[in-house]
């Protein structure tokens, strides 16, 4: 696998200097080859494991023996090195691996061999340069132990034993080993594919190819899930890591049929590995590179919506702008063509290995199945810590939220070669960052004053770990605010937007900026735009505290428009019963009906909001009509869901009267008992907003939670107009 993917665009890098980032790529490890790239320059870096049919590593190969193909174009190839090469500065580099457990899949007998087997594993491979780190899923992500070499600790661990609140080993990662942090996993992990996407990106910064054993009994791919598995992919893939599954149930009868048949009629070439002369069961190089990845999706262009105005001649450009939409009914949708990056599954894999074969595939990884020698399955996946060439090239320019296949092939007969299937061109949160356009709009926000164009703006808030939550810009933007360019018969717009969250102080506690791109193939797309708002969304992380979050959005020119809303986000140290911020919304999507419609946010590092196959997208102004559908999302945070007695918990509803304060609607506590997911601390809750119960006016929604031990959350609040 183990493509990194890093555009480097703003320094120059010297790849042999050491460790190097981006704004959006983990850390460059070192390469044995030196190679100055210079601003502007995108590099893709392709981590190759190269086994001859029976396994055997292929340590000898040189650059001329490669080939790398994006998209079925082959590139020139830059840079090589092999990490093994005892004269690469980097074969002494430390290595790291992630145990995952994904006991929410487990049966118990099953995740005591798998517990047993790391045991045994732990003895044998923990040391000097080999950290490991213990991660269990089971409704939420826990970190239970941090990188560290110190075998009894992971041993302890591993088996559930209760540790010593004394260490004569002091734990290495204190002592300057990368550390897993649990601020971002302990909320809101929803699904397995989910978990292991945070898992990566807590991993990106973890220097070097990580491993993930991913020990579980696994699950279906099902439709719903391809957009979580493409993200999940995407994510590991970013940050450098290699997913190696491993099925927990032991011998399984082989059972044909796939949900993803390999339409060039390829079969995959099975493989037993021994390992010291002992057979423990099928190990299955996952990258068996189809001739032709075919078409992953055709769906709405851009990041419209469908049925918006990302479709027909209104074009936001792929990912750019935090999912743009104007939200026009009267433009039919524009088809877009994804290339695959979740690779063929064979048709020999079971029902429940099916997310094994593409995880693995997908970033370069193998499977382990069929056997009950789990540990000569960890022993084999541990063998190729080092045992991967990095090939490097300059790919061509492409839109963003665009997706592009990888192969690589060796110039070499009864070779197997395995790297991952492709990468996504996603922009960082903050892309005007250093950029002339960023530091006027800045200045902008800084003065006092509105802008030329008024809009509006919503900003509900998601705690995502302790003290930290995920704001949801939601704004209207109209369109005249778009300065508009015609060349050659067609028309360009581009809005540039800067967010910052400002202390009352005045210092800026985070920010976001954004560039959105949109093309109109004519004139009468162009006017058909021009009808209604243009709809924003953009996700941001902020801490805990009372701020001013300010917009400020422009086209060119002097007009520009700058929105402020107040932004209060209450401190949260995970351990609390306590309610989200309240988002309201008119236009729910049917993700049943289009399965893919959440990729591009996924991609984008953008969370859905997603209840019962629903998605919902959060409204700009909380103005709604007697007759729309609308509705409330709110996220309640449960603790004691992780206890063996979970309490009953429950939320209430009111409506008041802006002017008078009078009541009008109060549902009394509901139980929320259906949005609950065993194990997992966050409950998202979704409601029908009962309109037809109030009069056309100005009201303040009243939301607040209870659990039958008695803890009781904030009340939160969100205005709307009812017409």
């Amino acid at each position: 696998m183990l493509t990194r993917l890093y555009l480097l665009l703003t320094v120059m890098l010297a790849l042999a200097s050491g460790t190097a980032s981006s704004a959006q790529s983990p850390a460059v490890p070192q390469n044995s080859s030196t190679m100055t790239i210079h601003a502007e320059t995108r590099l893709v870096l392709v981590d190759a494991v190269v086994t001859n049919k029976k396994g055997v590593y292929q340590r000898d190969l040189k650059q001329k023996d490669f080939k790398v193909y994006e998209d079925g174009k082959e590139q020139a190839i830059k840079s090589f090195s092999f990490e093994a090469d005892p004269t690469s500065p980097t074969n002494s580099r430390p290595h790291y691996m992630v145990l995952f457990f994904d006991i929410s899949s487990m049966e118990l007998t099953d995740q005591m061999q798998a517990r047993q087997a790391a045991v045994k594993f732990i003895d044998t491979n923990a040391g000097p340069n080999r950290f490991m780190a213990i991660v269990n899923f089971g409704g939420a992500l826990q970190v239970a132990q941090n990188f560290t070499a110190d075998p009894d600790l992971l041993k302890r661990v591993v088996a559930g034993q209760k540790l010593s609140s004394v260490n004569s080993n002091p734990e290495v990662a204190s002592l300057g080993v990368p550390v897993l942090s649990n601020a971002e996993l302990e909320f809101g992990q929803y699904s397995t594919l989910r978990a292991l996407r945070a898992m990566a990106k807590n991993l990106a910064n973890v220097p070097g190819r990580k491993i993930l054993v991913f020990l579980s009994a696994g699950f279906p791919v099902t439709a719903d899930l391809v957009s979580d598995l493409t993200a999940t992919i995407d994510a590991c893939n970013k940050a450098n890591v290699a997913i190696y599954p491993i099925d927990v149930r032991g011998l399984m009868t082989p059972k044909i049929g796939a949900l993803f048949p390999d339409a060039s009629g390829g079969h995959l070439v099975l493989a037993s590995l021994p390992l010291n002369g002992t057979s423990y069961g099928t190990v299955r190089p996952a990258s068996w590179n189809p001739p032709q990845p075919g078409v992953f999706f055709q769906r709405g262009g851009g990041g419209g919506r469908p049925g918006g105005g990302g479709g027909g001649g209104v074009r936001p450009s792929p990912g750019g702008g935090g999912r743009p939409t104007n939200y026009n009914p009267g433009i039919p949708n524009m088809q877009r063509t994804q290339p695959r990056i979740i690779p063929t599954i064979p048709p020999s894999a079971m029902t429940n290995q099916q997310v094994f074969y593409a995880l693995a595939s997908g970033t370069g990884g193998f499977v382990i199945v069929n056997t009950n020698d789990l540990v000569g399955g960890l022993e084999k996946i541990a063998a190729e810590q080092n045992e991967y060439y990095v090939l490097g090239y300059s790919p061509d320019v492409s839109a963003e939220g665009t997706c592009h296949t990888l192969k690589v092939t060796v110039d070499r007969g009864d070779t197997v070669i395995r790297a991952r299937s492709g990468y996504c061109n996603v922009k960082p949160v903050d892309l005007l960052a250093g950029n002339p356009v960023e530091k006027e709009l800045q200045s902008r926000a800084d003065a006092a004053g509105s802008g030329t164009f008024q809009g509006s703006i919503t900003a509900p808030f998601f705690y995502v770990a302790p003290n930290v939550a995920r704001v949801d810009v939601s704004m209207e933007i109209p369109p005249d605010a778009m300065k508009v360019e015609k060349e050659k018969g067609q028309y360009h717009a581009t809005v540039n937007v800067l967010g910052v969250a400002v202390t009352k102080d005045g210092n800026t506690a985070a920010r976001f900026s954004d560039a959105v791109k949109l093309d109109f193939e004519g004139k009468k797309e162009l006017e058909e735009f021009a009808k209604h708002p243009f709809h924003y969304e953009k996700q941001f992380e902020a801490p805990a505290g009372s701020f001013n979050l300010k917009v400020v959005f422009s086209s060119g020119g002097d007009s520009f428009g700058k929105l402020e809303t107040p932004l209060v986000i209450d401190p949260n140290n995970g351990k609390e019963f306590t309610l989200s911020g309240i988002m309201l919304s008119n236009k729910l999507i049917n993700l049943a009906q289009d399965p893919g419609n959440d990729e591009d946010a996924l991609l984008e590092d953008r969370t859905p909001i997603i209840v019962n196959h629903m998605e919902i997208v959060p409204s700009a102004d909380n103005r709604f009509k007697k007759a729309d559908l609308s509705v409330i999302y709110v996220e309640i945070y449960e603790p004691l869901l992780k206890s063996e007695k979970p309490p009953v918990v429950a939320i209430d509803i009111r409506a008041l009267e802006r002017k008078s304060g009078a009541v009008k609607y109060d549902s009394g506590f509901l139980s929320v008992a259906p949005s609950i997911h065993p194990g997992n601390p966050v409950i998202p809750v979704g409601l029908k907003l009962l309109t037809e119960k109030l009069d056309p006016g100005l009201y303040r929604l009243e939301i607040q939670a209870k659990d039958s031990t008695g803890w009781s959350s904030l009340v939160r609040t969100a205005d709307f107009q009812l017409e």
